[in-house]
């Protein structure tokens, strides 16, 4: 019952109709191409054990840093998460990016606050800051990898260099003139909580170390990412290079961001065929390295991810039933109060 009421709701929304839309028209592309290129996806399923391993150590190294970022972006607004809590969120939060509506990202905020009493405005903060720095980051990594490559779209290497580094610029200048809490005593409880947010916002990108350190782990990210694109062209048997599989996974880190759909389903997919493209390698060879790299992924996130989640869960008392739809654990309230 409870799931029919979600699935209603979700359909009676602009936003709701929009993921549903996306969805249908991004599992007929990936139908697509299993249809039209299925033998040669086949292959994507046949990784020697050496592969399969290193593409696990990658995956386990994203899950780990994923943990460490979240310890410092909630260290920065004083909020400390233990390192094994760390690590277990790493694993959660790919996880619950498989629930529809977003309903993974309410869920991540309603535990960051009930665990460690950060606000749902502060967790908004961090989850826009750190997509913007994971985007500049892979943008800007393709960009340099296609002027390394030698590659003739100059023009699109220039892009990805120049427009996320402008924006970033002009939010640090943005941060460092920003008040903070201007808006603290207002009356209403959604402005308190939006400004609050976007005071956040403001010290994430005014503090120069923690932007450091925020550069230093997405690099990391994307680099890991990167390896696994890398492994699963070598399992597919195509010959691309270290720089390639940059490209590749920066398109795929883009084309996932904008989705608003579960996983991404399909347009991280696509994102991986368009940058096959722009390094001249067969665009069906990015859609295959994709799968391989999300079938590994996944087989971990279900054996590893789905626990992890539920342990967090039961560490703080926070219900699913709650998050699909679409409301914060009793007690917890838009703007952080109890």
């Amino acid at each position: 019952m409870a799931r029919r009421s979600w699935l209603v709701q979700s359909l009676r929304t602009r936003t709701g109709v929009i993921q549903w839309l996306l969805l249908i028209g991004a599992v007929a592309f990936v139908v697509w191409i299993l249809r039209t290129r299925g033998d040669d996806l086949k292959a994507a399923f046949d990784l020697t054990p050496r592969l399969f391993w290193l593409i696990t150590l990658s995956c386990f190294g994203t899950f780990l840093l994923n943990g460490v970022e979240l310890q410092v972006l909630a260290g920065r607004f004083e909020r400390r998460i233990p390192l094994g809590e760390g690590f277990l969120l790493g694993l959660m939060v790919p996880t619950l990016n498989y629930l529809p509506m977003k309903t993974g990202t309410v869920l991540n905020g309603v535990i960051m606050k009930a665990r460690y009493r950060l606000s749902l405005s502060h967790f908004t903060a961090l989850v826009a800051g750190s997509s913007v720095i994971h985007l500049w980051m892979g943008l800007a990594c393709a960009g340099v990898a296609l002027f390394a490559g030698g590659s003739t779209q100059t023009g699109m290497a220039w892009l990805f260099v120049v427009g996320p580094t402008a924006l970033v610029a002009g939010l640090m200048w943005w941060g460092r003139a920003h008040t903070t809490g201007r808006f603290d005593e207002h009356n209403s409880k959604m402005v308190r909580a939006a400004f609050r947010a976007i005071d956040g916002a403001g010290m994430i990108f005014s503090d120069g170390r923690l932007l450091a350190i925020e550069m230093a782990i997405n690099l990391g990210l994307i680099m890991l990412w990167a390896l696994r694109t890398y492994w699963s062209f070598a399992a597919l048997g195509v010959d691309a290079s270290l720089g390639d599989a940059v490209v590749v996974t920066s398109l795929s880190v883009l084309f996932s961001r904008l989705s608003i759909i579960p996983g991404g389903i399909g347009f991280r997919e696509a994102g991986s065929a368009l940058g096959s493209a722009l390094t001249g390698l067969p665009a069906d060879a990015g859609f295959a390295a994709s799968v391989v790299d999300r079938a590994v992924m996944l087989l971990w996130l279900l054996v590893l991810g789905v626990p992890a989640t539920l342990a967090m869960l039961r560490l703080t008392g926070v219900g699913l039933s709650d998050a699909l739809q679409g409301q914060p654990a009793e007690g917890v309230t838009a703007d952080g109060g109890g």
